[in-house]
């Protein structure tokens, strides 16, 4: 586990005594182990001097070959025993979390056997420890997106009047598990027509494809826990509406400019204004109504997040999206979504299918 060295300098730098980790990409960063969030909880306390999985009996064959200490507990008698002889042993003034992922459960089991006086969120910690990539995730990364851009190419002929949303969402669906996607998808596809493609979460339904409108697929695969999330937006037919002609170019321009921008050094705040000034010069400032982009990895979404505002500085190494759009209500949208690594030359899209709008 050579991560947790790091993870315990950046622990010293914010004055924790421990960090408990629970199933999600956390605990898969730091110990290249898969568990499921269930009722049986499993969490790993990370200490500067030692380390210990919480976990059910049948899941620790998972941690038999990591140098850590574990206490187990079956169905019969639950986890707070197992607690409670952590306990015993430990008390932790300060404990971090990560806050989007640990439930009332584990923080139940925690407070209630006395095992932390203090819990704060650490958040920050974990993003510091996987923002910057290493070579062999971004191999990942763009393996993950080259499963995702074949298995598009491969049935965008699927794509004709009278198909649905949501049968060409399961062809798609098809494909990725086909052309070697991990089965554990980053998203379900969307799949946006016409007037649906002006709602940026559009769940495919049972509307039909029809000429002379534009369709919005937001996909991604998985590479050994790396995923890949790319939009493009295609035009069914030739008779498309002009503002939508204009507004794709737009979003074209918007996309070119933030990738422009994008280099180490950078603040994450300014990529956005980058893009969202090209949307607003050309009148549709009040139609993006989402942040440029978002940091990309072992979570689809994570940091860094390139939103207003946000004066986070960006480094080498570091992966996220490029993808801004416009959504015109009771007319379409448009969106073009690239994956983005930053090198010392600048930005690299690790994405290669065309920004041009494709008729089909």
């Amino acid at each position: 586990m050579e991560n947790l060295k790091q993870l315990r300098e950046l622990m010293a730098q914010h004055s924790l005594d421990g960090l408990a980790v629970v199933p999600g990409p956390n605990m898969t960063h730091i110990t290249k182990s898969k568990f499921h969030l269930s009722e049986r909880p499993v969490v790993f306390f990370i200490l500067q001097n030692e380390a210990t999985f919480i976990l059910p009996e049948l899941e620790s064959p998972k941690i038999l070959d990591l140098d850590v200490n574990f206490i187990t507990y079956d169905d019969e008698e639950g986890p707070r025993p197992a607690f409670e002889k952590f306990a015993n042993t430990n008390n932790i003034s300060k404990l971090g979390v990560e806050s989007r992922t640990i439930r009332h459960l584990e923080l139940d089991l925690m407070n209630s056997t006395g095992i932390v006086s203090n819990i704060v969120d650490s958040i920050d910690i974990f993003a510091k420890l996987r923002m910057s990539k290493s070579h062999k995730e971004i191999d990942n990364m763009i393996e993950a997106v080259k499963i995702a851009e074949t298995s598009l190419k491969s049935i965008l002929g699927n794509i004709r009047p009278g198909v649905t949303e949501k049968q060409f969402a399961a062809d798609l669906v098809i494909e990725l598990l086909r052309n070697g996607s991990d089965s554990e998808l980053p998203f379900s596809p969307i799949v946006a027509s016409g007037t649906n493609a002006a709602n940026p979460h559009h769940f495919p339904g049972n509307k039909k494809f029809q000429d002379g409108e534009l369709i919005i697929i937001d996909w991604g695969a998985n590479f050994e826990g790396y995923f890949s999330d790319i939009t493009r937006t295609f035009a069914l037919g030739d008779s498309i509406n002009s503002e939508l002609l204009t507004a794709y170019e737009t979003v074209r321009q918007a996309n070119k400019s933030a990738r422009i921008k994008a280099k180490i050094g950078v603040q994450a705040g300014d990529v956005d204004q980058a893009a969202r000034k090209v949307i607003e010069t050309s009148g549709f400032g009040k139609f993006f109504t989402h942040r440029t982009g978002h940091g990309l990895g072992l979570e689809v979404h994570e940091e860094p997040y390139i939103k207003p505002g946000n004066d986070f500085i960006l480094e080498k190494g570091m992966t996220f999206t490029i993808e801004p759009g416009i959504y015109i209500p009771n007319l379409g949208g448009i969106r073009i979504e690239d994956d983005i690594y930053l090198e010392d030359s600048g930005a690299t899209s690790l994405t290669t299918l065309s920004r041009k709008l494709i008729y089909l």
